[in-house]
């Protein structure tokens, strides 16, 4: 709001200006009158001075009015978007503020707002994320949140690194050997081009000999 009022501020400045030009303008055609009714000789030099005066005051409040209010207003919706615009740097900045400050569980709140509202945010995806992992330990919020970034994402390559972050919550933080085998036989499954596929096929018998031999 501090822009909108400085658009303000300025309009009321060249409306104090234009109201001071119009006074002094006004006072000079008078004196031109009352010197052209005495006096008459020279007074259609200062008559001329001042309509000249009046035209430029005309113009320039014309000149105002058409161009420059309009461009102003213009960068004002731009520099304080509207409350249904994209979720913008500084949203994110607001979030992260609240994370500074130890409010976790509210930026967490905020993290998913914005995920809501727009399908195309994946920094937000990835800050809830680093969110739920590092400061609250929600491993399962932690999950939706990379789910959402490999959903975003569309690089292949970093589609199977969130993939992979998520198996590795199951394997590693929640020690779920059974969710960590069905998302790597996903991964395997949905990136049969991934470099380290033969990698993930014997992790997943190494997981499925542990699940086993845990039951």
């Amino acid at each position: 709001m501090k822009d909108q009022s400085l658009n303000v501020g300025h309009a009321s400045e060249i409306t104090k200006l234009a109201l001071g030009m119009a006074k002094l303008l006004g006072v000079m055609s008078a004196v031109a009158l009352v010197v052209g009714l005495l006096v008459g000789s020279y007074s259609w030099l200062l008559l001329a001075g001042c309509v000249m005066g009046w035209l430029t005051l005309g113009g320039y409040l014309i000149l105002h009015a058409v161009f420059v209010s309009p461009a102003g207003d213009a960068i004002g919706r731009i520099i304080v978007p509207a409350g249904g615009s994209t979720p913008s740097v500084a949203q994110h900045s607001n979030i992260e503020a609240m994370e500074m400050k130890g409010r976790y569980a509210e930026a967490a709140e905020a993290y998913q707002a914005i995920i809501a509202s727009a399908p195309e945010d994946l920094v937000a995806c990835e800050k809830l994320g680093a969110l739920a992992m590092r400061q609250l330990k929600d491993y399962e919020l932690a999950i939706f949140a990379y789910r959402e970034a490999e959903k975003r994402v569309g690089e292949p390559k970093r589609k199977l690194g969130y993939a992979m972050i998520v198996a590795g919550i199951y394997r590693d933080n929640l020690k779920d050997t059974g969710k960590a085998m069905v998302e790597l036989r996903r991964i395997v499954a949905k990136y049969p081009e991934a470099p380290n596929r033969a990698r993930l096929s014997a992790e997943i018998d190494e997981l499925k000999a542990m699940h086993f031999e845990g039951q």
